[in-house]
């Protein structure tokens, strides 16, 4: 009944098989008992009892010769058991094999023969369609594999599972008992990315117990590191965290800064430093300081730096590697985060700003002196992690806060400081320096004295004045260096603008330096010049009219690089502005002359021709950035999906093709290995669908058109493999007004008819009047999806409609689901669906065109129901011409629920409502979100 009685019962059983006669008798009748609990499939406490005495008792006998040994009678009777068709018996007899090879000692002998059986069954069992079988064939293979051979069988098979077994446990499984070799690192490392949590989980853990950092390449440990600490799972960041950084450093005998040097810290990562951190919260402050202090460089280093001796500094900066640096401020910036309990702590390890300032100095001009790029690069390494040390300095000394703005001033117009380090002494100078006004004063002169001398005589207004008008004359005699630096700073100062207005000084700068830069031949000028420019327009909307054509300009003919900075520039001021504000002045000013000796009805015909040329502008900015959806450059691609749906969340846009060509690029199969955009997407629909009730009808309205598009692709095209389950599937989640949260599920209380009922319409029409060739399952299938609010204002349209496509339709599948469709429309049933939360369009197979009737409505049918028809055949007129409406605020909130109005009033006004928004093409919002 329990295990602990097993040795006594063994011991009882040796008893009976010593005073038996025939032992061929005994061993059949053993086997005989032992095929009860293999056919349990079930885990049972007591079949698992059962089996683990047998193979104990089995074991006592495997010393013996002849029929004596009853494991050699038992292994080939229960490995005979493999191929059962019962997945019980197949699973309890690999189970058995298991066990008794797991009873065998380290050095215990076997014979080829059967050692060769036992791997070919255990092999054809990994390939067993019922897991927890393919499960016991891994364990039991575990023991049978040859580290020594290159092409041993079961390590090959071992790694076949791992990368393709369907089963995450069997994957799991084949992780923890793999032979660890140097061709199974990469498999290991990829399994680290493992769709499963607990897949990835094990992986670690493997890594962590059998992988030294040292038989890791660098890439491959850099790797890690993100996938580890950017893991989803907490649980998985958890395990990595505690078990895999922390036996690399104990591999490193708990040095960070050997640690360090086995990542390559120059390179920048920022996965290098969150580990180090990651390491550093693991550790008490004290312990970490007299670390710190205990290496003799480290204690040796702070004490000349504080000695601010010539010779002492110069062998500072030789103990300063790179190394030590990101180690030193990475220990400084976590004592700072601690607060006063570990104040004490960091002054031992953090000197004074009045002799760490001196010390950069000698460090930059060291590094400018270098005669090769590795030791530049090094340089310029320590000196970013200095200048992030200087930032934790404490600010109240007065002293310490006027020496580290004297050296910053001193540093940003020195030749050997490159353009890289201006954001962090931008941030020092943020640090010390609390008034705006006097930083943009610095940052100008800083700025002008780069590469043009101040004038001796005259005010510092003057001068300043001066140096900018002469800046223009100049720069073409200026180097490139000197250019990207001022770029570089000018685009510091501009980030730190706490008012969106552009000062003279500015537009002064604007004008000498960074217009001509935009046309100099040297790409990466043009680049950082047109960021400038487009900073300089988020701060006034007439500087920002008068230089939209210029980014637009980029946008047709200069490089890639230019050409995705004014991408994002053009989203941004359009993000800012809205697309209606870049209208031209002189209609604007035509219509203020006009206004006055126009009567009602004449001001009304110019606002709408006006409203018509404001739309064909939108179209045509909008026309132009759409086109880089469809971009080979990944990065052009990205730059475009992601502004656009920026504008649409924050209800700048409103406009159905391009929502339309979203939602295909994102079921695109061209895109799966895309997984930026994917992920993307995948984040914004759901957002911007759940945000409101128009967002679902812009939504709804994409329905039709995205499987005509999916219908009429050529067979050559990526669109064709799109699934139209799926995609359809998504679409009425998408649309369901149960999942509208906050303010728009309660403005959804008030709607007389839901998105779904309208999608009823659209596509119980679309079956009806359609005179090309549609898929009449596909269609029948997404009404019976749709959820319909019994007793609605349009239930009776609803059942009229479903009595002439029961007529219609031929397709049984297709009459199946219009029967589900009625019992939705009368509540007397629910449609099926599944709950979508993520996108898995998996299969990519085309739906087959299923043969369609169509008939159209009879003359006796009534107004109301002929509406509907309508509405749908005029949307679809417009969408094709591709009209566009306005979707200003006001116009945005007319769609919102009419409470005070007549029932009749509001049911055509929805109607018309809903018509026009399948028709939009390039609608713009001036406002921010539209309160729906």
């Amino acid at each position: 009944k329990n295990v602990q009685r097993h040795n006594q019962l063994v011991g009882k059983l040796k008893k009976v098989h010593a005073k038996t006669q025939d032992y061929g008798k005994f061993n059949e009748q053993f086997f005989e008992c032992l095929q009860h609990p293999l056919a349990e499939f079930k885990r049972e406490p007591a079949v698992e009892r059962v089996l683990d005495f047998a193979v104990q008792f089995s074991m006592t006998t495997s010393t013996e010769e002849g029929d004596k040994n009853l494991l050699s009678f038992i292994m080939p009777k229960v490995l005979a058991l493999h191929s059962s068709r019962d997945k019980g018996i197949r699973m309890r007899s690999v189970e058995t094999v298991r066990k008794l090879l797991d009873k065998l000692e380290d050095d215990a002998e076997m014979d080829v023969d059967m050692c060769e059986e036992i791997t070919d069954v255990m092999l054809l069992r990994l390939k067993d369609k019922i897991p927890a079988v393919r499960c016991q064939a891994v364990l039991a293979l575990s023991r049978l594999q040859d580290p020594g051979d290159p092409d041993c069988p079961v390590q090959m098979a071992f790694q076949r599972v791992i990368q393709l077994d369907s089963s995450p446990e069997v994957r799991k499984c084949a992780l923890s008992h793999i032979f660890v070799r140097a061709d199974t690192v990469d498999i290991l490392i990829g399994r680290a990315r493992d769709v499963k949590d607990l897949v990835r989980r094990t992986a670690f853990e493997v890594l962590a117990e059998r992988v030294s950092i040292r038989s890791l390449t660098i890439a491959q440990r850099r790797d890690l590191l993100k996938l580890g600490l950017a893991d989803r799972t907490e649980m998985v960041r958890k395990a990595f965290t505690a078990q895999l950084l922390p036996a690399w450093l104990k591999q490193c005998e708990g040095d960070f800064v050997q640690y360090l040097k086995r990542l390559d810290v120059e390179s920048g990562d920022e996965w290098v430093e969150k580990s180090v951190m990651a390491l550093i919260k693991t550790r008490s402050p004290a312990e970490l300081v007299d670390g710190f202090l205990t290496r003799p460089e480290c204690s040796e280093l702070i004490e000349n730096i504080r000695s601010q001796q010539d010779d002492l500094l110069t062998k500072a900066e030789g103990l300063l590697d790179p190394e030590v640096a990101l180690y030193w401020k990475c220990l400084c910036e976590h004592l700072r985060s601690l607060g006063s309990s570990a104040e004490d702590r960091l002054d031992r390890i953090l000197p004074e700003g009045s002799c760490l300032c001196p010390f950069i100095l000698r460090v930059v001009g060291t590094s400018g002196k270098a005669k090769c790029a590795a030791d530049h690069a090094t340089g310029i390494f320590i000196l970013q992690q200095l200048f992030k040390i200087a930032a934790l300095l404490d600010l109240a000394d007065e002293v310490g806060r006027r020496r580290l703005r004297d050296l910053v001033c001193q540093l940003l117009p020195m030749r050997e400081v490159p353009e890289t380090l201006v954001p962090m002494l931008a941030s020092c100078l943020r640090a010390v320096e609390g008034s705006h006004e006097a930083r943009m004063s610095i940052l100008l002169e800083i700025i002008s004295d780069v590469h043009l001398p101040m004038n001796e005589q005259g005010s510092e207004a003057d001068q300043l004045q001066q140096s900018l008008a002469n800046m223009s004359l100049s720069i073409e005699h200026v180097p490139l260096e000197a250019l990207l630096k001022c770029l570089s700073v000018l685009q510091e100062l501009l980030l730190d603008m706490t008012q969106p207005s552009l000062s003279p000084s500015l537009r002064a700068l604007t004008d000498s330096l960074v217009l001509p830069c935009v046309q100099t031949a040297d790409p990466v000028i043009r680049e950082a010049a047109v960021r400038c420019l487009g900073l300089c327009c988020l701060l006034s909307l007439d500087f920002a009219r008068q230089h939209m054509l210029l980014f637009l300009q980029a946008l047709e003919v200069d490089v890639e690089d230019v050409q995705k900075t004014a991408l994002q520039v053009v989203f941004d001021l359009l993000h800012t502005y809205g697309l209606n504000s870049f209208e031209v002045e002189a209609e604007k000013e035509d219509g203020e002359d006009d206004a006055e000796e126009q009567d009602d009805e004449g001001a009304a015909a110019t606002a709408a021709e006006k409203g018509g040329k404001n739309s064909n502008v939108a179209k045509g900015i909008l026309s132009v950035m759409s086109r880089y959806l469809d971009s080979q450059n990944e990065d052009l691609c990205h730059a475009s999906m992601l502004g656009f749906a920026k504008l649409m969340l924050a209800g700048r846009l409103v406009s159905s093709k391009v929502l339309l060509r979203l939602f295909l690029l994102w079921f695109n199969p061209a895109c799966d290995e895309d997984l930026l955009l994917r992920q993307t997407l995948a984040a914004f629909f759901p957002a911007f669908a759940f945000s409101s009730r128009y967002n679902q009808e812009q939504l709804g309205g994409i329905l039709l058109p995205a499987l005509t598009t999916v219908w009429q692709a050529p067979d050559s095209s990526p669109l064709a493999l799109i699934n139209v389950n799926d995609l359809t599937q998504f679409l009425i989640e998408f649309t369901d007004h149960r999942q509208l949260k906050g303010n728009a599920a309660t403005t959804m209380d008030l709607q007389e008819q839901s998105v779904h009922e309208d999608l009823a319409l659209k596509v119980a029409n679309k079956l009806l009047t359609d005179e090309e060739d549609i898929d009449e399952r596909t269609l029948c299938r997404v009404l019976s999806l749709l959820c319909l609010t019994p007793d609605s204002s349009l239930t009776e349209d609803l059942l009229a409609l479903d009595n002439q496509l029961k007529e219609a339709v031929t397709d049984k599948m297709a009459l199946r689901y219009l029967t589900k469709f009625r019992a939705s429309i009368t509540g007397s049933g629910k449609a099926t669906r599944s709950r979508i939360t993520g996108k898995t369009p998996m299969s990519r197979t085309r739906p087959s065109t299923a043969r369609r009737t169509t008939v159209t409505r009879t003359a006796a049918k009534s107004a109301k129901k002929g509406k509907a028809s309508v509405m749908l055949s005029e949307s679809e007129e417009e969408e094709e011409e591709g009209a566009a409406i306005d979707a200003s605020p006001a116009a945005t909130r007319q769609r919102l629920p009419r409470g005070c109005k007549g029932k009749a009033q509001q049911q055509v006004e929805k109607r018309l409502v809903f018509a026009s928004s399948d028709s939009e093409d390039g609608s713009l919002s001036d406002g921010g979100d539209s309160d729906n």
